[in-house]
């Protein structure tokens, strides 16, 4: 999966996220907002009732203490009470009782007791009297000891109500007293109307002794619900199974000397309201999730619309609409067995300079669609890779050699065959491809470069990759040797060896130095030879350091010698002025410059040779001898000998190592030699193995003799 999809996945599942995150978190907050709107509801539902209910105790009480009075001043009422006649106080209470509570239901009591506190009547249940007052009943037992009325909450033998109560007087002497009591339901019953509540009492546990019925639950540690209904009863059981149900027990029930006695329990039921806001909550979380979803769905689209756009930027070759190397890597790297195709233009380059962009623009255009048309029919997936490369990829898990040779011949002769019209020219051009073909995985692009490098070299069509096109150990021969070479530089191991040149006979007059690195790997010594680490100090950029050390020692070691000592350049030396300056400063040191022999070693393109004629030049007025090394082999222009006039000329060794048996060997060296003799010029012969060898030459006329016969390369410096 490329990067694109795998960025439109990710959004998408982000976005996703976000919207489950975002109703979790919409939920929470309704929730909370909504349950903090009904705890401020159901708060404000209670502050109404305690203010309902202190409104309604202060009204009730003045209504009371008028009835009462009525009742009181009732004609033989006081007599009877002295009396103590049933009969009577029955006949006279009995039709002012009933029209209270039918004005009144929430009437309760009525009793008459006599001044020794003995319970002469109840109206509410009149066959109950006889009995003495309880002493814990203040409310009475001060109205009975101060002769005077009072109101307040009292717990009775039946229930707890609201009671007023009055002394009563016959003849002006205190002969006992009432007291009416109301149910405390009274002072909230206009909110019953509006709310639907449920009513129970709490009263302080020291007082239940006081009554005869016993039907009670506990609240808590101090309070006792006497009174309530079953809603009320299960939730001081359980009050987790009612979550939806509040209670209020903030309307204290006092005595007439403001003691707390218990309180007024009420409960409401706010399933009702929960119910509601849960459905708008919900209604709410719908439509946001809705709108969400819907936002959702039209980015995505849009982020689709956008990643497509950049998905052609990022994976599209502008100028021939293929697949770039970016969607090449991908598809390499997807895990899959591929065969790949990696085609190059032949001299694309030189079509370029020749025509101009805009004309190998149009080249690369047409031969690209026609890559497309091959890669279409033969199910490959084509790209533009760099400026003149197209590859072709399958996937490919069965790799047979002889199908993909026949479909490379056919690619080429397509491509090789494609009339490619230019009309900004009005002319048709043609091109050629080289063909690096490769199976593997991840590594096919580099396999498949490979060979197309070893196709170039060999000029052939196209190759295969294997085994002996892997250039991979060369790089990392390469590799190695720049590191070895790094480090020979910063620890002053370029050195020179310095190999005899004799006379005729055999004394030695100069000597040639030549470069060595010495290599201590895994802490042995070991030498090695320029032919291993010159061409990569070439192409790595180390060659001119390399030289300058190479000259440095060579030189400063034979500044005060008598031998002459010879020294190699290349011809592309001359024109680096570093080590130009480099010698120059080092000749300086020689009392006799013309000790110094400078090599020219032969190469063929040298670039600019009259510049190099020219500084040779300046290096002769130095007083330095030149010398033309490896003369016979390479190019061997005899017209630069000419312009040069060097002082010796060098004869190639694979002319001298063969002498003794090849004969167009020896016409070629005593041709050198005559034409060096012709020049006044001396000759060196090279590659001097044997006796027999020196003798022949000798004999041709050498004037100077080098090699393994008169000693090898040795460090003269270190020895």
């Amino acid at each position: 999966m490329n990067i694109p999809e795998q960025t439109k996945q990710k959004t998408l599942l982000l976005a996703i996220m976000v919207l489950l995150i975002s109703w979790v978190v919409g939920y929470v907050f309704l929730d909370y907002q909504f349950k903090k709107s009904t705890d401020e509801q159901i708060n404000s539902i209670t502050d109404s009732t305690e203010k309902l209910f202190d409104i309604k105790l202060k009204e009730e009480d003045k209504i009371l203490k008028f009835r009462l009075n009525r009742i009181v001043s009732a004609d033989g009422l006081s007599e009877a009470i002295a009396n103590a006649d049933y009969e009577k106080i029955h006949a006279i209470i009995t039709p002012y009782y009933n029209r209270l509570k039918s004005i009144n239901p929430d009437t309760k009591i009525l009793t008459f007791r006599s001044k020794d506190g003995i319970t002469l009547y109840r109206a509410h249940k009149p066959e109950f009297r006889g009995d003495s007052l309880n002493q814990k009943r203040k409310l009475i037992l001060d109205t009975n000891t101060m002769q005077r009325s009072f109101s307040g909450f009292e717990v009775g033998k039946l229930e707890m109500t609201y009671r007023t109560t009055q002394a009563i007087f016959y003849d002006n002497k205190y002969v006992g007293n009432v007291e009416l009591g109301v149910s405390p339901g009274l002072f909230i019953k206009d909110l019953n109307t509006v709310f639907k509540i449920d009513m129970g009492i709490a009263i302080d546990k020291s007082l239940i002794d006081i009554m005869i019925e016993n039907d009670k639950v506990s609240i808590d540690d101090k309070y006792t619900l006497i009174r309530g209904s079953k809603t009320l009863r299960k939730y001081f059981t359980n009050h987790e199974e009612l979550s939806d149900f509040r209670i209020d027990m903030n309307m204290p029930l006092q005595n007439h000397l403001s003691k707390t006695l218990g309180f007024l329990v009420v409960g409401f039921d706010i399933s009702k309201i929960v119910y509601q806001n849960k459905a708008f909550m919900y209604k709410l979380l719908f439509i946001g999730i809705f709108v969400a979803l819907l936002l959702v769905i039209v980015l995505h689209e849009g982020f689709n619309m956008m990643l497509k756009h950049f998905t052609k930027q990022v994976y599209t070759d502008h100028l021939t609409g293929l697949g770039n190397r970016q969607a090449l890597n991908d598809e390499l790297f997807s895990g899959k067995s591929n065969v790949l195709v990696l085609s190059n233009i032949k001299e694309f380059s030189l079509l370029n300079e020749l025509y101009g962009v805009d004309i190998g623009n149009e080249v690369l255009q047409q031969v690209a669609h026609e890559f497309q048309n091959f890669a279409t029919e033969h199910d490959f997936i084509a790209y533009r890779v760099s400026s003149d490369e197209y590859v072709l990829l399958k996937h490919d898990a069965n790799f047979q050699a002889d199908i993909y040779s026949e479909i490379l011949d056919e690619l080429h002769s397509r491509i090789n065959a494609l009339p490619i019209y230019i009309a900004m020219i009005e002319e048709t051009l043609r091109v050629e491809i080289y063909s690096g073909l490769a199976f593997d995985q991840a590594h096919s692009l580099e396999e498949a470069q490979m060979a197309l490098r070893k196709a170039k070299e060999k000029s052939l069509p196209y190759l295969a990759y294997s085994q002996s096109v892997d250039t991979k150990k060369n790089s990392e021969r390469i590799l190695g040797m720049k590191r070895i070479i790094r480090h020979a530089l910063e620890h002053k191991n370029v050195i020179p060896f310095f190999q005899p040149i004799t006379d005729k006979d055999g004394n030695i007059v100069k000597y040639e130095a030549l470069v060595r690195i010495v290599d201590f790997e895994n802490g042995e010594k070991s030498i090695i030879f320029p032919d291993d680490f010159l061409p990569v100090a070439i192409k790595s950029g180390l060659y001119i350091e390399v030289a300058q050390e190479m000259l440095f020692q060579a030189l400063s070691f034979f500044a005060d010698r008598d031998e002459k000592i010879s020294v190699n350049f290349l011809p592309n030396d001359f024109f680096n002025y570093a080590l130009m300056d480099k010698l120059v400063n080092l000749i300086k040191k020689f009392e006799s410059p013309e000790k110094i022999v400078i090599e020219i070693t032969e190469q063929e393109g040298i670039e600019d040779f009259d510049r190099l004629v020219r500084v040779v030049e300046r290096l002769r007025k130095q007083g330095v001898l030149i010398a033309i090394d490896d003369f016979g082999s390479g190019y061997a222009n005899y017209a630069h000998i000419l312009k040069i006039k060097p002082d010796y000329l060098k004869i190639d060794g694979s002319l001298i190592k063969n002498i003794l048996v090849d004969n167009e060997s020896k016409i070629l060296v005593k041709s050198i030699i005559r034409f060096a003799k012709d020049l006044e010029t001396k000759t060196i012969a090279e590659y001097v193995e044997n006796k027999e060898i020196f003798e022949l030459l000798k004999e041709y006329g050498v004037d100077e003799f080098q090699g393994y016969y008169f000693g090898r390369p040795t460090d003269l410096i270190n020895s």
